[in-house]
This record gives C-alpha cells, sequence and structure tokens, in this order.
C-alpha cells in the first residue's frame, strides 16, 4: 500500500464521483479505478459499492476511510517535522479585510504555530504574473484565463450592487437593474484589479460600456469619491457593507441582475504540495 493511494482514496470519497475526483487527482477516471482496485485487492474488501446508482461507501470503506485520514494525517506531521518547512506564500488580490481572512490565518496560526503565513497583497494581474513565487493566491476566479494550470477552492461568492450618493435619483429605489445605470459617469477599481474587469464585463453583458473616468486602487477612496457626487460605483455587498461603517453620504442598491464573483484559493494543478501547504490546505476545506 502506498500513501498516495491513501489521497486518491480521500479525493474518491470527497467529491463523491470517479470522473471528478480523477481530474482533481491529476489522472483519468480509469487510472483512478485501478488504484482503488489496488487498494481493495490488498485489503480482501470491498470499499465501494458499484451495483448502486449512486456513490455509496461499503461498512469496510467507511471504515477505511477513518484510517486513511488518520495515517495522512501522521505522515504529513512526521515530514513537517523532518522537512521543517515553515513558511506559506501567498499572493492576494485586496479583498482580505471584507471577508474577514485574517481571522482565519489567526485560527490557523493558534493550530499551528510553527507555520509562517506570508500574505503578499497586489493586484490581481501583478499576482498573476509572478505566480511562481507563491504557495496559494487568492484572486477571484473570473481573473484566471487558464484555468486547466489551476486547482480551485472556493472561499467566497458575493454579489455586485450598485452605490450612489444618497441624493442621486435612484438613492431611494430598493433595487435596480445594472442597465438603468448607462450614461452615469463611474469611479471603479484599478486597471488590473480584478474587480474592474469584472466590473466592466458585467456592464457589458448588461448591455453598456461604463463611462469609467476614475480609477482608485482602494474601496474606500473610490466611495469618497462618490459620496462627493464625482460619479458612481458597483461594488461587492461585502465590500459596501466594510467601507460603509466609516463613509456615510452614500447608499447601497442591490441589483436585480445576479452578477457573482467567486473568490478562490488557488493552486499550480501539477505541482505536489509539501507537508505544510497540505496542512494549510486541509485546514481551508475544514471550514
Amino acid at each position: 500500500m502506498e500513501i498516495q493511494q491513501l489521497y486518491y482514496y480521500m479525493e474518491l470519497c470527497r467529491h463523491e464521483n470517479f470522473t471528478e475526483a480523477g481530474y482533481a487527482c491529476n489522472m483519468t477516471q480509469g487510472a483512478l479505478s485501478k488504484q482503488i482496485k489496488k487498494l481493495e485487492t490488498e485489503l480482501g474488501v470491498t470499499l465501494i459499492r458499484r451495483n448502486t446508482r449512486k456513490f455509496e461507501l461499503s461498512a469496510e470503506g467507511e471504515e477505511f476511510l477513518k484510517y486513511a485520514r488518520k495515517m495522512t494525517d501522521l505522515y504529513e506531521e512526521m515530514l513537517s517535522q523532518i522537512q521543517k518547512k515553515r513558511e506559506i506564500r501567498i499572493g492576494s488580490m485586496p479583498v482580505l479585510a471584507p471577508y474577514h481572512f485574517a481571522r482565519i490565518m489567526a485560527d490557523f496560526h493558534e493550530k499551528h504555530p510553527d507555520i509562517q503565513l506570508i500574505v503578499d497583497e497586489k493586484k490581481g494581474r501583478d499576482i498573476l504574473e509572478d505566480a511562481d513565487s507563491y504557495d496559494f493566491m487568492i484572486l477571484r476566479e473570473s481573473i484566471i484565463k487558464e484555468k486547466e494550470k489551476f486547482r480551485f477552492h472556493p472561499l467566497y461568492e458575493d454579489r455586485l450592487c450598485a452605490v450612489v450618493y444618497e441624493d442621486h435619483p435612484l438613492a431611494e429605489r430598493k433595487e435596480i437593474q445594472l442597465k438603468e445605470l448607462e450614461g452615469e459617469i463611474f469611479v471603479f477599481p484599478l486597471k488590473g484589479s480584478g474587480s474592474y474587469e469584472f466590473f466592466y464585463d458585467s456592464c457589458h453583458k448588461a448591455g453598456f460600456v461604463p463611462d469609467i473616468q476614475y480609477e482608485f486602487p482602494q474601496a474606500n477612496t473610490i466611495m469618497s469619491f462618490v459620496k462627493e457626487h464625482v460619479g458612481i460605483t458597483v461594488t461587492f455587498t461585502k465590500v459596501f457593507e466594510e467601507v460603509s461603517l466609516s463613509c456615510q453620504g452614500i447608499r447601497m442598491i442591490p441589483l436585480t441582475d445576479d452578477f457573482r464573483s467567486p473568490i478562490s484559493l488557488i493552486y499550480p494543478r501539477k505541482q505536489p504540495l509539501d507537508p505544510a501547504e497540505k496542512m494549510f490546505l486541509k485546514y481551508i476545506r475544514s471550514l
């Protein structure tokens, strides 16, 4: 029995589908099936019932999953002690504060005080250009063009909303269509941030090209310009909730359009994770 087979088995149990698990393991469905068959032959038991329409573990399969988790945990602990890697580099677009990622980092550090998380916050485009220097990236999935090169673990999903100054003609509306903002002057995040591209594409899908006259890196600056009647903006509801606490004189209007932008923990598909990275990914998946 090889330790990698245990990871294959756990991935299969997580996805409950040979095709999806094979994709996650960077192997074909047939190759994954052979690895599971080898396990069953060596153990002399059936782990997965194959005569049902849905994915179903046998009683032995359920028990073996518990041991697989314990053995891989012990294996990772052993490697972390021997290899002594204590640093994980994370490249992140500026999205952490509204989504309270600092709380996640603090909790991970409390559980694993010997592993240091180093977060480098930059525009999404700059993170991608320097992707090889990071163990993980936190980005909006919409900015990734070559998705086949990466694995994604969704962290957050947020809806787009409009933000106007408090005496704007639309300020008292309960909700609007994005199309109704056509002809307005817009204040946007910087191009290449990931948010800029998503906002622009959303306007394009709504049927118009936004008149972007100002771009700023910080949401607080954008909202201050909206407050002063320089223009309006679109943003994510969580971002607005965070910024509005310190910026009065603006109104958020929900959009009837369902524009969503997942933020994911992203890492290279073909690059194996070391023990510290596996520990961090396992922690993130447990949330």
